[in-house]
This record gives structure tokens, sequence and C-alpha cells, in this order.
């Protein structure tokens, strides 16, 4: 199948798949088992192509470079702008657009014990996953701005449908500061089409024409900053996923987690670097500020934090710290690291909140003092919170390794003191995460909470252990994917490096 069709197909079966859903009914229980195992097929579909179709390109390294076979057809042309439908992969987007279809089954097996509007819940999830396979799949800064806006409304609506008051204002929240993201990310893009001249928002046209200047430029990379920077949850534009995670029911809080660093990280590199380089290297030191910060802030009120769901929330929250400081080093190396880290986070970020929700569920408390030894009877929720934990601590042989060496190494040598830092955040993070396993799952357990949370069973099992096992896939097997996302990361820092100041003596060498 060629590659420019398949890359529709897993971007739009999904949203066949929530028509279908809403269409069937949900009486009885094999009506409602007919609504799951459709949802499920949906996911299932595309995770098929993208593994027949785009995992081979990975092969050949080189291709990394530039979008390989993809589909470029003319959509709005008659306007001041135009608009197209393109679609492509490269070394920037290809394993992040693999890792979301490989995760949404998992989230569909997370949600089959959902009792109450099966249709409503089925059908936003899938097209939550179409909104972010189509955010790493477009090649088009307008059809990317559509598609960072596409899940606002289904999130909100989701982290809402827990029920409780706590549920509803996390709804809003997420409303409000992502519909805000998006309005920044949508003055940004009318900013720089008014200042270049552009009519034509190809990403690689972008990515090489003359960006914008003086006080614009700024302009535009404070917009970037906040539209990215709340999608990922850096601080102080964090709490929509912590009140989230901690608040909606624990299959939303997995989509949540998805949705979020991410879909940041990958619109900074593609987006800000690329196409406000000049900009990005004059807020070098702010954002370095606005990493540590982040990741300060989430690792210590992490440890601070008695409730286990927002520990896991603030851990989230603290990981864009490192993101932030690979994206602004700005460095292959660091890109890459950046760009794997984000990979890595979409299978370990849903399997701690699957997790630490499934225990909290069971047991009805979200108190850690009375957590204390609740899972100790439980080995697979405590292998599989693990198994999350060492992914985002990038404990070799699991994804996050080879991501954080990549972006601690390409870091060190441009701002040395900085990622020594980095590193006393990620062990304070360690110990706010270590806490919480010790506590939960390795404190003997009292006799009157032996029987209170029974071990992961049934799709919750299958869910967790799909995230895991590509945890470690992808962790054994980096020395074959990393190359390919290094080469997708060269033109990146080549823009960037191409308005780069000259350094001091080579200016005043050629000055003598």
């Amino acid at each position: 199948m060629p590659t420019d069709i398949s890359l529709s197909l897993i971007v739009f079966i999904p949203a066949l798949g929530a028509l279908l859903v809403l269409g069937l009914p949900v009486a009885t229980d094999l009506q409602r088992f007919r609504v799951r195992t459709t949802a499920l097929f949906s996911t299932l579909l595309p995770l098929m192509i993208a593994s027949f179709d785009l995992l081979g390109e990975v092969g050949n390294s080189s291709q990394g470079a530039l979008a390989q076979p993809s589909l470029d057809a003319p959509w709005l042309r008659h306007f001041f702008f135009q608009l197209d439908y393109h679609l492509g992969t490269d070394g920037l987007n290809l394993m992040l657009l693999f890792a979301v279809t490989a995760v949404f089954p998992a989230l569909v097996l997370a949600s089959w014990r959902q009792r109450e509007r099966y249709r409503t819940h089925f059908a936003l999830l899938l097209l939550v996953e179409v909104s972010l396979t189509g955010l790493f799949a477009t090649q088009d800064l307008l059809l990317f701005l559509i598609f960072f806006a596409l899940p606002v409304v289904p999130l909100s609506v989701l982290v809402a449908s827990g029920g409780d008051g706590l549920a509803r204002r996390a709804g809003r929240r997420v409303l409000v500061s992502q519909s805000l993201s998006t309005a920044a990310l949508l003055v940004a893009i009318l900013l720089m089409l008014l200042r270049t001249g552009n009519v034509t928002f190809d990403f690689l046209t972008l990515a090489t024409v003359s960006p914008v200047k003086g006080a614009p430029a700024l302009i535009v990379a404070a917009l970037l900053l906040f539209a990215f920077g709340s999608r990922m949850a850096i601080f102080p534009l964090h709490r929509w996923l912590v009140e989230g995670v901690a608040a909606a029911p624990t299959p939303v809080g997995m989509l949540l987690a998805i949705a979020s660093l991410p879909v940041g990280a990958y619109g900074l590199v593609r987006v800000f670097l690329s196409m406000d380089p000049l900009a990005s290297l004059q807020l070098v030191r702010p954002i370095l500020a606005l990493a540590l910060v982040t990741l300060f802030w989430g690792a210590l009120a992490a440890r601070g934090s008695r409730d286990p769901r927002r520990i896991v929330g603030f851990g989230l929250v603290a990981l864009g710290g490192p993101v932030l400081l690979g994206v602004t080093v700005s460095s292959e190396t660091s890109i890459a690291g950046a760009i794997g880290l984000a990979f890595a986070y979409v299978f370990f970020a849903p399997l701690l909140v699957l997790t630490v929700g499934a225990v909290c569920d069971r047991a009805g408390r979200r108190q850690l003092v009375d957590l204390a030894g609740i899972a100790a009877g439980a080995p697979r929720l405590r292998l599989l919170f693990a198994l999350g934990v060492a992914g985002l601590l990038g404990v070799p042989l699991l994804a996050g390794f080879p991501a954080l060496f990549q972006l601690l190494v390409g870091s060190f040598v441009a701002h040395r003191f900085v990622t020594a830092l980095t590193c006393v955040g990620l062990l304070v993070l360690t110990a706010a995460l270590w806490r919480l396993l010790g506590k939960v799952f390795w404190t003997g357990p009292r006799e009157e909470l032996q029987e209170l949370v029974p071990d992961a069973h049934g799709s919750e099992f299958y869910a967790g252990w799909i995230m895991a096992g590509l945890l470690i896939v992808f962790g054994i097997s980096a020395g074959y994917f990393a190359p390919y996302t290094v080469h997708g990361t060269d033109l990146v820092a080549a823009r960037v490096s191409s308005y780069a100041p000259a350094p001091a003596h080579v200016s005043k060498g050629t000055h003598g």
C-alpha cells in the first residue's frame, strides 16, 4: 500500500469508527460488547497499517531528513493563503505517529469496563486519536492548527464525565487552558503570515525561507511558547494536567497524558525552532530557567503531595523540564533526545496513570496515608508501576534510556551547569516516585486491606502489558530507530545554527 494512502487511513479510520460507534445500540450487554469491539478494531487497524507501512522506512536512516512519499493535494487556494492537504513522515514525526497508533488499543482495553455513556466515551476517544495522528502526520501548518484544536472539546467533555464537582471543574480548566493555547497558536500563525508574506504554510517551505525578524519575532516566539508550553503543561501552565489526572476517570487520565507533552514537544521542535529561529536564540536563557523551574517544581510538588494521582501528575509535569532543555540547546543530539523522550512518554505516562488509578479506584481512597501497603498483594500492578517509573527515569533497556541519554549528553556540551542541575532535579523526582512505589506497593499490607485491591486482570492487565511491552521493545532496539530520528533533527539544528552569532574569537579573527 502506498505510504500516501496509508497515512490518510491511519488518520481517518478512527473517525469512521467513531461514527459507527455512535450509530450502534447499547440496550443489552451484547450490544455494548459490539461497541467496545468496534472501537478496538478502529484502533487496531491503523496500528497494523503503521506497523507494516511506516516502520520499514526507519531502516534507511537517511530518509529521516525529509518527508518521504507523501500526499500533497491542494485544498483552499483562492484566498490570500493556501491550505494543502499535505501528509508525510520524517525523522521528527514518524516514531511519534507510530507510538500514538500503538497505545490507543491499550486505551480502549483500559476503558473496557466503562459503565456509562458507552457510545460517547468511545466515540470521543477515537476522535482524540484522529486529532493526534493527524497532528503528527501533517506537513502543513494550518492543517496542524486544525488538528491541534480538535481534541480540546472532546478531552474536556471526557474529563468532566467523572461526574463529581472536581471532575467538572477539571474539565472546565482543560477547556479554558487549551482553548487559550489554540488561540495563541492561531495568532502566531497569522502574525507570521502578515510579516513574512508567505501564502503557503508547508513545513519545509517555512523551515527554509527568511523568518520573522525584530520585535514581531519575539511576539511570535512568546505566543508559540505559550501555546506549546500550555499543551506540555510546563510551569505555570500545568494545573489542567494535574487536576485532570487527579479527577478524571482513569482511562481519561491516560488520554490526557498522551495528549500533553508529546504534542507540545513536537510543536516546539517543528514550529518554534524551525520557523522562528532568531527569537528562539534570543530566548535561550529564559527558557533554560523555565526548564529548571518546571523540573524542580514538578519534582518537589510530587515529593510533597499526599495524593498518588497528583504525585504522578506532578511527575509528568516535571518531565517537561528536560524536554525544554533539549529543545533549547537545539543540537541534533539534544533535539533527538527531546523527541525520543516524548516518544517514550506515550508509553510510560499512561502506564503510570493506569496503575495508580487502578489502586485508588478499587480502594476508594485518595490519601497516601490511607493507601500504605494496600497494593502489596498485587504483584502485577507493582511490576507495571515499577516499569513505568523506570521508563520515566531512563533506566537502561527501556525506551526512556536512549532518549534521556541523548538529551543530557547533547545538552552538557553547551550548558554544563544547567544539565547538572537537571540531573539533580531528576534525582528529586526519583525520590518522590520511589516513595510512592514503596508506600503503596511494597509496605507490608495490613490485614484489613489485603483483599481490598485485587491484582490487575483481564483487559486492564492486557492494556498495561501493551504499554510495558512497547517500553521494553523500543528500549532494546533503540539503536535501530535512533539514527532515523537524528537525521530528522539535522535540518532543524542547521536552521537554528545558521542564525546563531559567530563565536567571539571567530569574529575577531575575521575582523583582523
